[in-house]
């Protein structure tokens, strides 16, 4: 009897798990943009205010190599 039920358990754990990372990959929907990849720095201040004035979204000054200067990544919901 516990063997059937230990077995039960790792199937519903499992189970769940396989939809929780299902669930995930459809409902993400993370965006990516660089804004203003031009500019020779990124501000954070200005990054940031207009990834969430234009898309809404989480900005960051990320460096694409080192010893380049960062650029300003904006992600939003698509």
């Amino acid at each position: 009897m516990a063997k059937i039920s230990c077995s039960y358990f790792l199937v519903l754990i499992l189970v769940v798990s396989v939809f929780s990372v299902v669930e995930k990959a459809k409902g993400d929907g993370r965006c990516t943009i660089t804004i203003d990849p031009k500019a020779s720095s990124c501000d954070i201040i200005e990054c940031r205010l207009s990834c969430i004035t234009e898309y809404n979204g989480v900005a960051e000054c990320i460096a694409s190599k080192i010893g380049r200067p960062p650029n300003c990544v904006c992600s939003y919901d698509c």
